[in-house]
């Protein structure tokens, strides 16, 4: 299942790893209008990319986490319910 969601979140990101012409970029803090990504220098439009891979990166870690605590609420839950089930056998 968490390689299921890794394949929906990379197809879900694929699209913001591309430079988009009318993508403002940031350099120095500031923000650049870019109209044309094959004018950067290639230097630049590696760190860029490498920017975004590192956020999506961060966001996919965040995303990973929050299935973690998720599933690890589930299971607690079914806990609960199987001592009730019990309870409620011995009752």
């Amino acid at each position: 299942m968490d390689s299921e969601l890794e394949k929906r979140l990379r197809v879900a990101f694929r699209d913001k790893l591309r430079l988009l012409p009318a993508e403002l970029h940031a350099a120095r803090g500031r923000t650049v209008p870019v109209r044309d990504p094959a004018a950067l220098p290639l230097s630049t439009r590696v760190l860029l990319k490498r920017r975004e891979v590192a956020e999506v990166e961060r966001e996919l870690q965040n995303q990973r986490q929050e299935f973690q605590q998720r599933m690890q609420r589930l299971e607690r839950r079914r806990q609960q319910l199987a001592r009730r089930r019990e309870q409620h056998r011995d009752a």
